[in-house]
């Protein structure tokens, strides 16, 4: 979804980290996203680093669980950009 705020906003990166750079430059400094979903979303991507490369490292349920909360929140202040 950050993706596709990105390109609806005329923006693109050709990396993950790219993408948070760029997010961070034209939604989060702008305060057209708090810095805590900014925060949640560098974590949720952390986390996905780690799920991918790290061989010893898996999330169980109890990791994720207090993360769908805040995603559902994420969702819906990237879908009102998209969408206004």
């Amino acid at each position: 979804m950050t993706t596709a705020l990105l390109i609806y906003n005329n923006h693109s990166a050709q990396t993950h980290s790219g993408v948070i750079r760029l997010f961070g430059l034209h939604f989060v400094s702008k305060n057209l996203i708090s810095k805590e979903l900014s925060k949640f979303y560098t974590k949720l991507f952390e986390l996905r680093q780690t799920g991918d490369y790290d061989d010893l490292y898996n999330l169980t349920e109890e990791d994720v669980k207090p993360l769908l909360e805040p995603a559902k929140s994420f969702f819906a202040a990237i879908e009102k950009l998209i969408t206004k």
